[in-house]
């Protein structure tokens, strides 16, 4: 007897008007992404033109430094607008990544802790912190940013996020011991010489194959940690999940919903 299909509830179909973001894009020490792959780069998506505009409102020809840039994913987004960026990022594999696709542009090695050290005072306007805002010692960071903003510059959060408001997708999260689960409703924590954070929110989604939910989820940080028989568990679950409860197919494309925050906090002068 044929098991009975689930309806699952998988967000708008591909190709909708929410659908602005095609996942493969081109491009050619505790920290866990220094033992990232191109997974990273392949399946983790870009970011929204109207977040990167919202990121800099305000701001007339502006110097930006990217922080944790990563391969590049949020430079790649700030040079395509003409943007006068640098970027800081302490993973070798990710400061590889980064000189392959933007060999033109001042790459440094460190934190967010470090830009004090590595710039003179009132370098920039703006400090984007894009997926990584998490691991920034807050006191230590905000004071270091603090230092190298010109008046009037501000720091900017910036995450992708799932949209976990879909309940699958909640519980996709889950599987994927998808830690870094930011909502709306939780503002970051920045030091005394800011102001409050302001949000801007952007909702959107991906269409991906199923399958390419394996490769996603080798890009979080609770997987690159992981041990090898930690790693097999986790794609273990994630199979039962997408092939058991969902009862989907790895030629199946889907809608992956997400949202974009982009939290501006200004500088106190």
């Amino acid at each position: 007897m044929a098991r009975a299909i689930p309806m699952v509830n998988l967000g708008p179909p591909p190709g909708t008007i929410t659908d602005k973001q095609q996942v493969g894009g081109a491009a050619t020490g505790g920290n866990p992404y220094t033992l990232a792959g191109t997974d990273y780069e392949r399946y983790r998506p870009t970011y929204l033109p109207e977040a990167v505009t919202a990121a800099l409102s305000g701001l007339q020809n502006p110097q930006v430094l990217d922080v944790g840039a990563g391969s590049g994913k949020f430079t790649r987004a700030l040079v395509a607008r003409g943007i006068t960026v640098s970027a800081l990022e302490p993973a070798v594999a990710m400061q590889k990544m980064f000189r392959e696709s933007l060999p033109q542009i001042p790459l440094y090695k460190g934190k967010a802790e470090d830009v004090a050290d590595l710039f003179a005072p009132e370098t920039f306007d703006a400090l984007c912190f894009a997926q990584c805002w998490h691991w920034v010692d807050k006191e230590a960071g905000c004071g270091a940013a603090a230092n190298v903003l010109k008046p009037g510059g501000r720091i900017v959060i910036i995450y992708n996020q799932m949209n976990v408001s879909f309940p699958w997708v909640k519980r996709l999260s889950r599987v994927m011991r998808s830690g870094d689960v930011h909502h709306p409703d939780r503002v970051p924590q920045v030091g005394k010489q800011f102001a409050p954070p302001q949000l801007k929110l952007f909702q959107w989604g991906i269409s991906l194959p199923v399958a390419a939910l394996f490769a996603l989820a080798k890009t979080r940080s609770s997987y690159l940690k992981a041990s090898e028989r930690g790693k097999q568990h986790m794609q273990a679950n994630l199979q039962s999940y997408l092939w058991g409860d969902l009862a989907l197919n790895p030629k199946q494309t889907v809608t992956l919903p997400y949202y974009t925050l982009v939290w501006i906090a200004s500088k106190i002068s």
